[in-house]
């Protein structure tokens, strides 16, 4: 902001309508597609450059948000309409402060007549609401209510920000969920973070919303966030905001290096854990092999032995047909994490391993199952676990579960 920045009031913004609008690219590169643009609002009062976070700061405080949030809105919706008559795939996706969302704006219809009168469609406008600031959830419910029969689409911002509502999410139905830019950067070093993100996709998945990634700058992140579930970005790697629309052949080239960079990485990962899980299986095949030679005598000794031979294997234990634990639980003493022992620990003779992910399927007829990477209740460590039937010397129905370090 400039030195005269503070003779410039929002007053004065709202009456000479200083507000323009800028257009920043959301981008499909599983579709290899421009799905939308998100509408941005800019100052453009003379000899100032007051940022947006600002303008809408000053008509809070003086009283006249839901009059300046309409103005940008228009603004937006002005410039838009040409675009929207010659491409009507195109979606503008129109941010609403949660601030201005009362009963009184839920019930006005305000926006569904300006739509309207523009004569744009309202199935391409995505309307976006940070819903942490909507503070009256009724009237935020039949705002978003009447706007989706209305054939909106909706879209709850900055998910994972720290202020959100994860209540309101089910309440809402959102079409989209933008997940927070402090919430995906860096996930491609970041495994944690990688994981909490993975959580709101998997949510997203469940309740049939798209969840879009916002504040993307770094292809490796992209491509982390490909291999979630997340399809859908927007950010500095594919533009920054401009009064025109993207570029095509900037955007054209980019999604089609992140699809044969994602191509590639996703071919090169399912090669890998095909290779590893065939190692695995003949693994675990080959000491069930040895377990058929012998019955209850010596099978502490022999899963014992067995770990002695294969360091990566964390641990290993034997129940009958009930899930009752038949051995004990025999752990690679380096593998465990001692500084958690009193949160796991391995399981002894006589456990109840019935209700456990690794057991059921067995139960259910199946010869064989691995289990998703999980935290191992026995070591404390990130884990799979392979069950495998087996019958020892004596005829004995038998499960065999080996917990395996899932990098090895």
């Amino acid at each position: 902001m400039t030195d005269s920045a503070e003779a410039t009031t929002i007053a004065d913004i709202i009456e000479h309508e200083w507000v323009s609008t800028s257009f920043q690219a959301l981008v499909s590169i599983k579709r290899r597609s421009l799905l939308g643009v998100e509408a941005l609002a800019r100052c453009t009062a003379p000899g100032e450059d007051i940022p947006p976070t600002e303008m809408f700061r000053m008509a809070h405080e003086q009283g006249r948000l839901l009059e300046f949030d309409r103005l940008c809105r228009r603004k937006a919706l002005e410039t838009f309409a040409p675009i929207h008559a010659k491409n009507k795939g195109i979606i503008l996706s129109l941010n609403v402060d949660g601030h201005a969302i009362d009963s009184e704006v839920a019930k006005s219809n305000h926006l569904i007549s300006l739509v309207k009168s523009l004569g744009i469609s309202p199935n391409n406008i995505l309307i976006e609401i940070v819903e942490s600031r909507a503070h009256d959830t009724k009237a935020l419910a039949e705002f978003v209510n009447s706007y989706r029969k209305n054939g909106f689409l909706i879209a709850l911002d900055d998910l994972g920000a720290g202020h959100s509502n994860l209540d309101r999410i089910p309440l809402l139905k959102p079409d989209v969920l933008k997940l927070d830019r402090s919430l995906v950067s860096g996930v491609a070093e970041r495994y944690t973070r990688l994981e909490v993100v993975k959580s709101f996709v998997q949510m997203a998945s469940r309740l049939g919303s798209l969840a879009l990634a916002e504040g993307v700058e770094n292809q490796d992140d992209i491509v982390s966030l490909l291999e979630i579930g997340v399809d859908v970005f927007q950010g500095y790697y594919f533009g920054k905001p401009s009064p025109a629309m993207p570029e095509a052949e900037v955007l054209t080239e980019r999604i089609n290096y992140l699809a044969q960079k994602f191509k590639v990485h996703a071919t090169e990962r399912f090669a890998a854990q095909k290779s590893l899980f065939a190692r695995h299986d003949a693994l675990v095949l080959s000491l069930c092999s040895r377990l058929a030679e012998i019955g209850s005598v010596g099978l502490d000794h022999l899963l014992t032995s067995f770990i002695d031979e294969h360091g990566h294997i964390e641990c290993l234990y034997v129940l009958n047909v009930r899930g009752i634990q038949l051995s004990d639980t025999v752990c690679n003493p380096v593998k465990l994490r001692k500084r958690k022992r009193f949160i796991y620990e391995p399981a002894r003779v006589g456990a109840d391993h019935s209700l456990k992910e690794y057991y059921l399927p067995l139960r259910a007829g199946l010869p064989k199952f691995t289990t998703q990477p999980y935290i191992s209740l026995a070591s404390g460590n990130r884990c799979i676990t392979i069950s495998i039937a087996y019958k020892d010397r004596d005829g004995r129905s038998c499960i065999l579960c080996a917990d395996i370090d899932h990098h090895a």
